[in-house]
This record gives C-alpha cells, sequence and structure tokens, in this order.
C-alpha cells in the first residue's frame, strides 16, 4: 500500500483542496517543528512508561535495552511501551517525505497558504495516528490508524507532487 502514494502525488491526485481547504494554513516551517514534536510525544509517553515499570530507576547505560527487557515481559506496561515504540518510528519513518514535501514547495514557489493547509491536514492525520496506535489495542483502531497513516503519506507525497509540477 505504501507504494500507492507517490503513484497518485506524481498524477496530480491527493488529498482533496475541498476537504483540506477548510483547515486553517500552518507556517509550514513550524508544521515541521510539529511534526518532530508529534513523532517524540510517542518516546516520551514510552520514557515515562519506562520510569513507572522501572519504579523511578533509568538504566542510561543501555536504556534501549532496557526498554525492550520491560517491553518483553512486564505484562501491564510492555504492550503499551511496545505501541509507542512503534508510533515513534512511524513517526521518524514518514517525516523525511513531509520534510522533503515542505521544503521542495517552498524552493518551488508552491502557493504558501495552499501547502500551510496541507500541512495542518498532514498534523491532524499524524495526532490521529499517534492516538489510534498509543491509545488502542484492536483490530478497528488498527484499521483506522492504517487509513489516517495512508493520508498522512498521502499528503506528503501530495506535497512532494505540487512541487514537481511548478
Amino acid at each position: 500500500m505504501s507504494v500507492l502514494p507517490p503513484v497518485i502525488a506524481a498524477v496530480g491526485g491527493g488529498i482533496p483542496s475541498a476537504i483540506f481547504g477548510l483547515l486553517p494554513a500552518i507556517n509550514p516551517y513550524k508544521a515541521l517543528l510539529g511534526s518532530v514534536f508529534l513523532y517524540n510525544s510517542a518516546h516520551m509517553v514510552k520514557l515515562t512508561l519506562h520510569l513507572t515499570a522501572s519504579k523511578g530507576v533509568l538504566n542510561n547505560d543501555n536504556p534501549r535495552a532496557d526498554a525492550d527487557r520491560i517491553m518483553a515481559s512486564d505484562k501491564t506496561y510492555g504492550p503499551i511501551m511496545a505501541r509507542c515504540n512503534a508510533a515513534h518510528n512511524n513517526g521518524l519513518e514518514s517525516f523525511p517525505v513531509f520534510a522533503a514535501g515542505v521544503l521542495a514547495c517552498e524552493l518551488a514557489g508552491v502557493d504558501k497558504t495552499t501547502v500551510g493547509k496541507l500541512c495542518t491536514f498532514h498534523l491532524l492525520t499524524r495526532v490521529a495516528f499517534n492516538v489510534f496506535y498509543m491509545g488502542f489495542a484492536n483490530n478497528t483502531a488498527g484499521l483506522a490508524r492504517t487509513v489516517v497513516w495512508l493520508l498522512s503519506l498521502i499528503s506528503s507525497c501530495q506535497l512532494i507532487g505540487m512541487a514537481a509540477r511548478k
């Protein structure tokens, strides 16, 4: 499914302006910071759970191994920590495409209001992604998470496509 968004963008498709046009425009550079905040928020939730599970003692010599140990063995905190970790990793994976789209639009001179509104849409989908991934562990939430992930990737590729057509 991840090959669909670049194909959709390459042929001029994407999120309809009737949808993202209703949203307020954010400064695209602030949207980049917002994206960094969102993927790191999942990490901070995981860290908070890690500290709770380890009763406030963080093995900072090898914190990833310590977190992996808790995720594998702690029945209370392990599953949610694993979901937070996955949300964080997905945010890291999605950021380069979004950043490339924002910067390409800036360099190509794409209308800033359109870019800003599409950035707002992207950030909202990433918020929803984090909520569905970290907050719920069922198939319905998994499907919703997949849909908002797809929409976020489409919006990122759409930004690149808009710059390419300029």
